[in-house]
Order: structure tokens, then C-alpha cells, then sequence
């Protein structure tokens, strides 16, 4: 048996104005479109639901009948509306995924560079003739690539060493991200000017993001809240929220 989930919304308590005011308008219009999505979209089932609120309880770090009864009290919760919350987050993921199945993976491809993580040691100085000379030492093995970092370069990444990462493939300067992209692993680049730098850069590891039933839920839901920014902004396309296919 499972309680409604049917949600209660603020505007039906305070007025667009109040909402507006708090800055809250835009989210119950969103929340609001989330209602019209999922309005087809069945409740999970029992046992899909138990393992739901498992999942949610671990996650929080909630181990306890009791520790969950003051979580839900410090978020102004009956256990009815908690459940009824759960139950909601799966119907709209559940749309999500049914809805944007033939686009996840291009869009996987479109976000791959801020998927991947790229961990890189880098060594920055001003001075083109110390850039080749540091470079030739490194090469040679007369002395580590984080010694000489940790000695001579000027940058923020000389408290490392010259380590940097794991991050985002997006994140370093584009032109470094394209060489990083080209690397092998402990691959030692010659100096490259980068803006008023000279640059010697060696690639660590480059952990490449696999498209896991994880990451394939995350992407529907970007793909989701893509669709949901799009209706915001769009007033006439709100009125045409499409049902989940049955």
C-alpha cells in the first residue's frame, strides 16, 4: 500500500507575488511542470519502493528507525510527505529516462570532456631558455619532475610539485586540455608558450568516464532539467508538456 504522492504546492498557500518576492516563483513553476511530466508515470512497486528508501536512508548515512525520525523532524517531515517525496524523484527519473532513452549517448559525447578526469604535473616559468633547461634536466632524469616544480615554478601548483588533479578535462586552459587529450601516461611535453607562460607538462593518468547505468540516470536527468529550463523560458512551450510513452 503506498501513500499519495500526489505533492502539496506552495501557490496554493501563497500568492505569485509572495513566491516572486522569495524567489521562489521559478522553482514551483518547475516543480509544477515535474507534476505534469510524471502525471502518467505509476508509483514504484512495493518492493522497488522499500529498496528506494533503503537507497535514500544509506545515502543520508541514516541507520537507524530513530535516526530517520529526527532527520525527518529536522526537515519538517511526516513520514508520509518523506515517502511521498522518494516516490516522486523516481517517478521523474523514471520519465527522464523513458523520455530521453535515444539521447543519452549523444549527449554523453557532448559532455565527455567535463566527464573525464585528467591528473597532470605542470611546471610554469616566465623565461623560455630555464623552460627548455628545466625541460632537458627532467628528460635526462637528473632530477624529478616534482622537485623542479616544487623549486622553479610559478605557479599556485608549486605547493604540489607541480601535481594537479584529478579534475575535469574541461578545466585546465584549453590548449592544455587538447595536449593533455593527445598524452600518453607519463608522457614529458618540451615547452609550449601559453599566454606570458612557458609551460612544461607531463601526463599522469587519464581516467575516461564509461557510460555505467550511473552515469546514464545522471544524463537523463540533465537531459530533464535542460527540457524544464527550456519550457521555464519558453511560456507557450509549457502548455505542451509531453506525457511519458507508455
Amino acid at each position: 500500500m503506498f501513500l499519495s504522492t500526489a505533492p502539496v504546492s506552495p501557490a496554493e498557500v501563497y500568492s505569485p507575488q509572495q513566491l516572486s518576492h522569495w524567489g521562489l516563483l521559478r522553482q514551483v513553476r518547475r516543480e509544477a511542470l515535474i507534476d505534469g511530466c510524471i502525471k502518467e508515470v505509476a508509483p514504484p512497486q512495493q518492493e522497488t519502493f522499500k529498496k528506494l528508501l533503503e537507497q535514500w536512508c544509506s545515502q543520508l548515512g541514516i541507520d537507524s528507525p530513530e535516526a530517520l525520525q529526527r532527520w525527518q523532524q529536522q526537515q519538517g517531515l511526516t513520514p508520509e510527505q518523506w515517502q511521498a517525496f522518494v516516490a516522486r524523484r523516481w517517478r521523474w527519473l523514471n520519465w527522464c529516462e523513458t523520455t530521453f532513452a535515444g539521447k543519452v549517448n549523444s549527449h554523453y559525447l557532448e559532455r565527455k570532456p567535463q566527464l573525464d578526469q585528467v591528473s597532470y604535473s605542470l611546471l610554469r616559468v616566465s623565461d623560455a631558455a630555464l623552460a627548455n633547461e628545466l625541460y632537458l634536466r627532467i628528460k635526462e632524469a637528473e632530477v624529478s619532475f616534482e622537485d623542479v616544480a616544487a623549486e622553479y615554478s610559478e605557479g599556485p601548483e608549486k605547493a604540489q610539485g607541480g601535481r594537479l588533479g584529478p579534475v575535469p578535462l574541461s578545466q585546465p586552459h584549453p590548449m592544455l586540455a587538447k595536449l593533455l587529450q593527445v598524452s600518453s601516461p607519463a608522457q614529458l611535453w618540451p615547452p609550449k608558450q601559453l599566454e606570458s607562460w612557458w609551460i612544461v607538462v607531463r601526463l599522469e593518468e587519464l581516467h575516461c568516464a564509461e557510460l555505467t547505468d550511473e552515469l546514464k540516470q545522471r544524463l537523463a536527468l540533465e537531459l530533464g532539467d535542460l527540457h524544464l529550463e527550456q519550457l521555464l523560458n519558453d511560456p507557450k512551450a509549457a502548455q505542451a508538456v509531453p506525457a511519458s510513452p507508455a
